[in-house]
């Protein structure tokens, strides 16, 4: 019977023992684990939403006859005198670039990131050693988006009207360590046109409603 006793101990020490250490090994992999895991995903999922952005962007561009965005008037010699943004065409261009890269950015909802196991339980000094361990990332967000227009000079004589579109996203991150906000802005080159001679003083901008 003290044998059966002392051997019954023994067991429940060991089990006590190993829940301990289970207990602090999920907890030591959690504090190594969630601020890696978050510091990539963060990184990823910018680059996943800024890709997506500018194919969806691409896409709508190819719908739209973007050249008859702008109108130029000239004075009989010539010579330059205004340069509009066709509102409605341009409001128009807006609103589908703005539409696809909301729904590209819907679909990325199962997105694969790797997280090097080195720089988990090495740190930075061993990021790079050791097999990656997948994990699974997804994305959500609102869109909207600005006209930005910039004068460049393009030579002598010259100037380079640039119409942009910036785009902004307001991303949430779905981890496996918890969900993150982050925000993301990526510019859209719409059209340039060049203007030979001085530019006139009074210039159209485009709406931005």
């Amino acid at each position: 019977m003290k044998r059966k006793t002392l051997r019954k101990r023994s067991l429940l020490r060991i089990i006590a023992l190993l829940i301990i250490l289970s207990v602090f090994v999920v907890l030591f992999v959690q504090w190594r684990v969630r601020p890696v895991i978050a510091s990539i995903a963060s990184v990823q999922a910018k680059s996943f939403a800024v890709t997506a952005v500018n194919k969806a962007a691409a896409k709508a561009l190819e719908e739209c006859d973007i050249h008859q965005l702008e109108e130029i008037d000239t004075s009989e010699d010539g010579s330059l005198r205004s340069l509009s943004t066709n509102t409605a065409k341009a409001n128009d261009l807006k609103h589908l670039i703005t539409l696809k890269a909301q729904e590209a950015i819907g679909k990325l909802n199962h997105e694969k990131i790797d997280i090097p196991s080195g720089l988990i339980f090495g740190g930075d000094l061993f990021g790079a050693v050791g097999p990656a361990i997948p994990v699974y990332i997804s994305l959500s967000g609102n869109v909207d988006s600005d006209f930005e227009e910039e004068f460049e000079s393009g030579g002598i004589n010259q100037t380079v009207h640039k119409l942009s579109l910036r785009i902004n996203v307001q991303l949430s991150v779905l981890t496996p360590s918890g969900t993150l906000s982050e925000n993301v802005t990526t510019s859209v080159l719409i059209g340039e046109t060049v203007i030979i001679g001085s530019t006139p003083q009074g210039m159209f901008s485009c709406s931005q409603n």
